[in-house]
C-alpha cells in the first residue's frame, strides 16, 4: 500500500496542464447530421461504417451518410436522469467469427446492465439472444459509468462511476468490495456468463471483488492504444481538476487512480490508496473545459503531426486537444465540436468525432 498523502506534492508538480499554441489547421469532414444524443462512436472489426449508440437505446450504422438501425433497445433502457441511458457498446474482437456485441445501459430503475447480443443478417442485433452478463445496483442517477472496451489481452473492461451524488459519500471508489468507482475486467470467452482472469488483483475474492481490475474512479471514459495496448483514461472532477491518465502495458499491480483521496492532483479526502497510485499525465481547469471526453492515440496515416499523440476533447468547451505523454503539454488543435459527445477510431487508425446535435465528422488535415 502506498500513502497517497506523501506523494501528493510530487503529483502536483508533474501534472499541471500547460497549453501550447494550436497545432495548425485541421478540418472535420462531416458525414451526417442525423444522429441524436449519441453516447458511443465505434466501428465493427473489419468494417468501415461508423456505429453510433444513442442515449435512448437506438444503435445505428452510418452508411454513405444515411443511418441504418442495427438495434432498438428503447424498451430496455431507462433515461430518468441526464446521465442515464445506453452508455456502452463494444464489439467482440472475434466478431467476424462469433457475431457477438456487448452493451451497457441503465434500466428502468436506474441500475446498470451489461448484456451480450449475437448479430444476424446485416449486423442486426438478435434480441432473443440477449444474455445478461452483469447487473450493478446504482444508488444515484449520476456517475453511472458504463463504458466498455476490449483490452489487448482479449478481456472485456467495464468502466463504472462511483455511484453518484457528489463527493463519493459512500467512499465506494476506494472500497475494493464494491464494483462502483472501478474498472472491471472479465473473460467473456469462458465461463457462464463469464470467467475471472487469474491475474485480476482480487481473483480469489478474499481482499476485494474478483471482477475489479483498477479502482479510484469518479466517472471514467477510456480507450486502449491500438498499437501498444496501453490504457488512456479521462475522469471528470468534483471541482475543476479534470484529469488525463495513462497506464502502461503490461500494467502495474492494481492501478488506483486516486479518487476520492484525490480530485485530480488536489487532496480531497485523505486516506490510504491500495495498489499502485496512478498520477495524472495532466490535469486542466475551467479555462479549458469542464467534462473530458475520451479519445484515442492517433495511429492513422493522413495527419502526420498527430501520429502517436492522444487526441481527446471536452464536452463543455467543445475543444479538441492532442497530448504527448512524454511532455504532458496540451495542444489546442483549433477544432471546436459543440457539445462534444464521443470520439471513435476506425480500423485505419483515423479519428471520428460526434456532437450531441448529431454532427458526425472525420478528422482530416
Amino acid at each position: 500500500m502506498r500513502n497517497a498523502r506523501l506523494i501528493a506534492p510530487l503529483v502536483v508538480l508533474l501534472t499541471l496542464a500547460v497549453l501550447v499554441p494550436t497545432a495548425g489547421a485541421l478540418s472535420l469532414a462531416t458525414v451526417t447530421t442525423t444522429v441524436r444524443n449519441p453516447t458511443v462512436l465505434t466501428f465493427r472489426p473489419g468494417n468501415v461504417n461508423p456505429v453510433v449508440a444513442q442515449r435512448n437505446g437506438l444503435i445505428v450504422a452510418v452508411v454513405k451518410g444515411k443511418t441504418r438501425t442495427l438495434a432498438d433497445l428503447t424498451d430496455r433502457v431507462g433515461q430518468s436522469g441526464a446521465e442515464r441511458g445506453l452508455l456502452g457498446l463494444a464489439y467482440s474482437p472475434g466478431y467476424a467469427e462469433n457475431g457477438l456485441v456487448f452493451v451497457a445501459y441503465t434500466d428502468a430503475v436506474g441500475d446498470t446492465q451489461v448484456v451480450r447480443f449475437r448479430c444476424g443478417r446485416n449486423h442486426h442485433f438478435l434480441k432473443g439472444s440477449a444474455t445478461t452478463i452483469l447487473s450493478i445496483r446504482q444508488p444515484y442517477a449520476n456517475h453511472n459509468g458504463g463504458r466498455l472496451a476490449f483490452g489487448p489481452d482479449g478481456f472485456l473492461y467495464i468502466g463504472m462511476g462511483d455511484g453518484g451524488s457528489g463527493g463519493d459519500p459512500g467512499n465506494r471508489a476506494q472500497n475494493s468490495f464494491t464494483l462502483l468507482g472501478k474498472l472491471l475486467r472479465i473473460d467473456v470467452n469462458a465461463g457462464a456468463p463469464y470467467a475471472i482472469p487469474s491475474t485480476n488483483p482480487f481473483a480469489d475474492g478474499t481482499a476485494g471483488d474478483p471482477t475489479v481490475w483498477a479502482m479510484g474512479l469518479r466517472n471514467p471514459h477510456f480507450s486502449f492504444d491500438s498499437r501498444t495496448g496501453s490504457l488512456w483514461l479521462v475522469d471528470s472532477s468534483q471541482a475543476s481538476n479534470q484529469e488525463v491518465d495513462w497506464v502502461p502495458n503490461p500494467p502495474p499491480a492494481l492501478p488506483n487512480f486516486g479518487w476520492s483521496a484525490f480530485d485530480g492532483t488536489a487532496t480531497y479526502k485523505p486516506q490510504p490508496t491500495p495498489g499502485t497510485l496512478i498520477a495524472p499525465v495532466t490535469t486542466y481547469g475551467k479555462a479549458f473545459g469542464c467534462a473530458p471526453v475520451a479519445g484515442n492515440v492517433y495511429r492513422g496515416k493522413t495527419i502526420r503531426k498527430l501520429r502517436s499523440t492522444y487526441v481527446f476533447g471536452d464536452a463543455c468547451s467543445g475543444r479538441v486537444f492532442s497530448l504527448l505523454r512524454k511532455d504532458a503539454k496540451l495542444v489546442d488543435t483549433g477544432l471546436r465540436v459543440p457539445k462534444l459527445a464521443a470520439i471513435g477510431q476506425d480500423g485505419n487508425g483515423e479519428l471520428w468525432l460526434i456532437g450531441q446535435q448529431g454532427r458526425l465528422s472525420m478528422l482530416t488535415p
